[in-house]
């Protein structure tokens, strides 16, 4: 029988990709919520809750994100995600999203906005009632006009919502990679923040969450993961390493790569969400990581 798929758009400010139904835990509950509870459910992932996250949520995806809807199960749907590209599916990042987290595309527009800021503010009016105050860096929303020093953006399910001036730039898809410099200050907007796993917001990430939705906001798609990341770009050999390559991490005994960064200054020097460090870090990198460094990635304007 032929496959029937559907295209569908995430309809809160994040949701995550879990590996199946039944890999969400009871204190879960509140990122599977509609609006999602993203602050409250960080809030309780301490160090062993945010290790047992691993096999069970794959990524995150933010408002807006497309998604192409493969099968229903209950309250639950199978979609990949084709803005995350990865090995696991031609067709994107594959997994299982809540129904109630989903919704129509928003309605075409001539332009659109990404979101610069760590987070930003949804709200029904320029300066009015806030929808939402946990917009990801990143997220990609059509543009349908300003007032008032704010832009009102289309959302999934036919609404809109509006967003602060300085809180967006215009989004281009392609063109001119971005610098060294715009990488680098793109990362230190998350310096401090904790490891998260499977993390791609703005208040959650891990170390190839960063990286892909850093080239997200400049209009490209970077595959999500660190082994697929691996393979993009020029190849750059350790010493050659200088500030915006992507330096690769390979674990020496498995052989796998497991782990990616930002160059900031020499070859040992990184911005980097570091799971073993819990937090996002600009500095010298520790012996065991020099160690597992084998290459680099040069994906940026000259």
């Amino acid at each position: 029988m032929r496959e029937q798929t559907q295209h569908l758009s995430v309809a809160v400010s994040v949701a995550g990709l879990w590996t199946s139904p039944e890999a969400v835990r009871p204190l879960d509950a509140p990122a599977l919520a509609a609006p999602s509870r993203l602050r409250e459910w960080a809030a309780a992932q301490g160090p062993d809750e945010r290790r047992q996250l691993w096999g069970r949520l794959e990524t995150q995806l933010l408002l807006g994100e497309p998604v192409t809807v493969h099968e229903t199960r209950d309250c639950w749907a199978r979609v990949t995600a084709p803005w995350q590209p990865s090995r696991k599916d031609p067709r994107g990042y594959p997994g299982w999203v809540p129904l109630a987290q989903l919704a129509a595309p928003p309605a075409p527009a001539a332009d659109r906005v990404v979101v610069t800021e760590q987070v930003a503010e949804l709200r029904d009016a320029p300066r009015g009632t806030a929808l939402a105050d946990d917009v990801s860096f990143a997220t990609v929303l059509p543009s349908l006009g300003r007032r008032d020093g704010h832009v009102e953006v289309g959302l999934p399910g036919g609404s809109t919502g509006w967003l602060a001036d300085t809180q967006v730039t215009a989004y281009q898809a392609g063109g001119s990679l971005p610098t060294a410099e715009q990488l680098i200050a793109a990362g230190r907007l998350f310096l401090g923040l904790m490891y998260l796993a499977g993390g791609s917001h703005g208040l959650t990430l891990d170390c190839s969450g960063l990286t892909h939705l850093i080239y997200r906001r400049f209009g490209h798609t970077l595959p999500r993961d660190a082994d697929d990341q691996a393979l993009v770009g020029e190849h750059v050999e350790v010493a050659d390493l200088a500030p915006g390559d992507l330096p690769v991490f390979q674990n020496d005994a498995t052989g796998d790569v497991y782990h990616v960064g930002i160059c900031t200054g020499t070859p040992q020097q990184a911005l980097h969400v570091s799971q073993p460090d819990w937090a996002c870090l600009d500095g010298t990198l520790t012996e065991i990581r020099q160690r597992h460094l084998v290459a680099g990635r040069r994906l940026r304007s000259r």
